[in-house]
């Protein structure tokens, strides 16, 4: 029996744009459907309504958000 499916490590992730009604984020994703399931997620935790999932050209010049980006000095603003 031969299998026909590739091991998750040797895909190759690709970039989405993740349109939201407030903002624009990049995720990856190694195909649509796990980029879908990973915006609806990310919308969740932003608290904000997914509009669409497109994939990024590669002369896109978009920057990926990380964590490492978050200033949370503006969380401690709003706070106070």
């Amino acid at each position: 029996m031969q299998h026909t499916h590739q091991a998750l490590s040797d895909m190759p992730l690709r970039r989405f744009v993740v349109l939201t009604n407030k903002n624009e984020y990049i995720v990856l994703g190694t195909d649509n459907i796990e980029a879908g399931y990973r915006a609806i997620n990310l919308a969740g935790l932003v608290d904000e309504e997914l509009k669409d999932v497109i994939p990024c050209s590669e002369e896109d010049t978009r920057q990926e958000w990380t964590g490492a980006n978050y200033d949370q000095t503006k969380d401690n603003e709003k706070e106070s």
